[in-house]
C-alpha cells in the first residue's frame, strides 16, 4: 500500500487540514516482476472515507486498527481526514464541517489520487461522533455515497449530552454546533428526520448500523435507528455481538462493512 499524508489549505475550513490516504499497491516483492507500465498504470479505485470519534485525529485508524491490511485486500484506497470534536456538522458558530467532508474532500481526493469519481464506489464510515458524521453525510448526500458505516455512533447527541457530563467529557460545544443539544431532536441535525427525508429518492445508501452489546451507552440510539432506517425502506443491517465502545470493536466493524461494501 501507498501511505500518504497530504496538508493542504482547505477552502472550506478557511485553514489548512490533515488527511491521511491509503492507495493499493502492486505488493513490494512483485514489482520485481512487473514493468513501469504495470506498476503505474491508470486506474480508477474505489475509495472509503473513514472519519474519526471525539477527541481523535487522522491518524487514528492506522495506530489502533488494521485498516491498512483490510484494504490492501479489498484493492481499496482509504481517506482518513480530521474533523476536530464538530461532529462532522455545519456548525451554527464555527466552520462547516459537513460541506469540507462531503463537497472539498472528495475534490480534493479525486483531483489528487487515482480514485473512481462514482458514487458507486465511494463509502463512509466512522465510530463514535464519527458514526454520527458518517450516517448525516450519507442521508445528507444520498447522491454521493454508495453506503455508510455506522460503528457505535454517538447518534442522539440529545441524549448523550447528559451521560458525557456524567463521565466528565463536558466539554463538547453542542451550543456552538448545534445552539445546543436540545435542538438537534426533530431538526435537520436529527438523523431520523434525515433517514425520512432520505427516504423520498428511489436511490438510497445501503446503511450498515453496528454497535456493541457492551456499550451500554450508545447501544439502544443505534439500534433505534437501525429501526428507523429499515422503516424508511433502506437496505440496512445491524451488526452487534459482544463489544466496548473502542477500537478493538472498530477493528471488527471496519472489516466487516468493507467485507460488505464488496457485495454490493
Amino acid at each position: 500500500m501507498i501511505l500518504c499524508h497530504c496538508n493542504f489549505y482547505s477552502k472550506t475550513l478557511n485553514n489548512h487540514v490533515d488527511v491521511n490516504v491509503l492507495i493499493p499497491s502492486i505488493p513490494d516483492n512483485d514489482c520485481f516482476f512487473h514493468s513501469l507500465d504495470e506498476v503505474y498504470k491508470e486506474r480508477k479505485i474505489p475509495v472509503l472515507y473513514l472519519l474519526h470519534g471525539a477527541l481523535d485525529d487522522y491518524t487514528m485508524w492506522l495506530r489502533h486498527t488494521n485498516i491498512e491490511r483490510y484494504a490492501e485486500e479489498a484493492g481499496m484506497a482509504v481517506v482518513m481526514p480530521s474533523g476536530q470534536n464538530g461532529f462532522y456538522s455545519n456548525a451554527v458558530y464555527g466552520l462547516n464541517y459537513f460541506d469540507y467532508i462531503t463537497e472539498e474532500l472528495p475534490r480534493f481526493v479525486e483531483y489528487t489520487f487515482p480514485v473512481s469519481h462514482d458514487r458507486e464506489n465511494r463509502y463512509i464510515a466512522g465510530p463514535s461522533m464519527g458514526g454520527y458524521g458518517a450516517s448525516k453525510c450519507g442521508l445528507g448526500r444520498p447522491d454521493r455515497y454508495r453506503a455508510f458505516g455506522d460503528f457505535s455512533g454517538a447518534v442522539d447527541p440529545q441524549k448523550l449530552e447528559p451521560l458525557m457530563v456524567q463521565m466528565g467529557f463536558g466539554f463538547f460545544r453542542y451550543d456552538l454546533i448545534f445552539g445546543g443539544s436540545d435542538k438537534v431532536t426533530g431538526s435537520k441535525d436529527d438523523l431520523k428526520v434525515m433517514a425520512e427525508k432520505c427516504s423520498e429518492y428511489s436511490e438510497k445508501p445501503y446503511a450498515f448500523v453496528a454497535c456493541g452489546k457492551d456499550d451500554t451507552n450508545n447501544y439502544s440510539m443505534n439500534y433505534k435507528l437501525y429501526e428507523k432506517l429499515k422503516s424508511c425502506g433502506f437496505e440496512t443491517e445491524f451488526f452487534g455481538g459482544n463489544g466496548l465502545h473502542d477500537w478493538e470493536y472498530w477493528d471488527k466493524c471496519v472489516k466487516e462493512f468493507i467485507k460488505v461494501t464488496k457485495s454490493l
